[in-house]
């Protein structure tokens, strides 16, 4: 993939085991800001981490401003065991901010990124479905109140980056509005599923990168002006109990209420359930395969 890598493998305690995490930390020719890049954040998401190598490898003659710190697999242990969870704890590294040096595995690992993000100006996280789901590719914006940093939503949102972009109010304490007081926007992009190529979904992810990145100040040049369709509240079907999830044959471009979404079964083949859209909107993600666990979402509908 590279001659000559500038991934470095950095070794991190996770308590019981420690892991070799590969950071890329590229200085441009000139100076500007820093951006965080991660991928595998969950580790059944591939098209984000095919981005981020590819993302490295376009810009090792670092002609660009400012610094550029790309970790391309995040969640090494989910990766390993090809699910989006971290398997030594059970724990979801994207719900885990700050972390504790001293914590669980999980938190221990995210320490490690945080300390990282701490000292950038964005921290663009790559995302898509994982090897259950499918997804509608979009942009996760947050509106925290700091003028600095939601600058850079809006512009995201003026120049329509991306076909869907979910920009909502960020809540206090959680990770989109702690970074803001640390004076980073924080930005999750999803794209990639089961259902699509994995070079294309890769390629959407470069491409908004490449937009965010001129609106950074990183690189030259202007994003091209799209359209863009924008939500602002984003809602969820979940699973009331364990069982088979049995989805419809329907198109997920758009849902209008009462569209038949699928049909719940228990283990022992009764208690037979209809699920149906509750409101209208656009999918976000939602649950292609069999295996039904309560709480589960089945489909995350935005609007």
């Amino acid at each position: 993939m590279f001659k000559g890598s500038p991934i470095r493998l950095q070794r991190v305690d996770l308590g019981d085991t420690t892991i070799e995490l590969p950071i890329a930390d590229l200085v441009g020719l000139r100076p500007g800001p820093t951006l965080v890049v991660t991928a595998g954040m969950d580790g059944d998401e591939y098209a984000g981490i095919t981005a981020a190598y590819q993302l490295i490898e376009r810009y090792t003659a670092l002609d660009f401003a400012g610094r550029l710190i790309v970790i391309p697999v995040v969640n090494i242990p989910g990766f390993q065991a090809e699910c989006s969870h971290n398997p030594l704890d059970d724990k979801f590294p994207k719900y885990i901010f700050p972390g504790r040096v001293d914590g669980s595995p999980t938190e221990r690992l995210l320490a490690v990124i945080s300390s990282l993000a701490s000292e950038a100006d964005c921290w663009y996280d790559l995302h898509g479905a994982a090897i259950t789901e499918g997804v509608n590719p979009y942009l996760w914006l947050h509106n925290t109140g700091v003028a600095k940093v939601d600058a850079l939503a809006r512009d995201l949102i003026h120049y329509g980056i991306a076909e869907n972009i979910l920009y909502e109010r960020a809540h206090f304490g959680l990770k989109p509005a702690a970074l803001a007081k640390q004076g980073c926007t924080y930005i999750v992009a999803e794209s990639g599923s089961r259902r699509t190529e994995l070079s294309d979904d890769a390629a959407r992810h470069l491409a908004w990168l490449t937009s965010t990145m001129q609106l950074l100040g990183l690189i030259d040049g202007t994003p091209e002006r799209k359209e863009t369709r924008v939500m602002t509240h984003v809602s969820f079907i979940t699973a009331a109990s364990d069982g088979l999830w049995q989805p419809a044959d329907i198109d997920y471009s758009f849902i209008k209420q009462g569209t038949t979404l699928g049909q719940v079964t228990r283990l022992d083949g009764t208690g037979e359930k209809i699920i149906r859209a509750i409101s209208s909107g656009t999918p976000l993600w939602w649950k292609e395969t069999m295996r039904l666990k309560k709480g589960d979402i089945l489909l995350a509908l935005g609007s």
